[in-house]
């Protein structure tokens, strides 16, 4: 006799239900991405202020700091802006948009407070690809049918 025989599992209960839809999972990975960014963006800047202030003063007394790194924080209805347009990304373009915003950090000297801006750019600039690429396309299709 079967140890849980007895218990029905209903088929709304299922594996899927607990996992993420495809849009929730793009934008948390979407946004995991940025903040890295911000936060290391932030990271660096710091290092660059206490090299200078050591050049300055010939002495480092980073040591004697007790102090945690600011939190990259975006503003709240900024993160509302990202989560609508990560949400409009399908799973299988996030690598490429993510492969474009991390091509523009590489080629750009780019400030911690410009990497939001930047990077909803990123996102409106693909969103807008896809959109021209889907009336090209619905465009041949309609003169095909003529």
């Amino acid at each position: 006799m079967p140890l849980f025989g007895w218990m029905k599992w209903s088929k709304t209960d299922s594996y899927k239900s607990t996992r993420c839809p495809g849009s929730e999972v793009v934008t948390k990975t979407l946004l995991r991405e940025l903040k890295w960014h911000l936060k290391e963006r932030e990271r660096l800047v710091q290092e660059i202020e206490n090299e200078q202030k050591v050049q300055k003063t010939g002495t480092d007394y980073n040591w004697l700091k007790n102090y945690q790194n600011p939190q990259a924080t975006i503003p709240a209805t900024e993160q509302r802006q990202l989560e609508v347009l990560c949400s409009q990304i399908q799973p299988c373009q996030t690598g490429t948009v993510l492969s474009r915003f991390r091509e523009v950090l590489a080629e750009n000297d780019v400030l911690p407070w410009e990497i939001v801006y930047i990077f909803k750019q990123v996102l409106k600039d693909f969103l807008t690809a896809i959109e021209r690429e889907n009336q090209a396309e619905q465009l041949v299709d309609a003169q095909n049918t003529n």
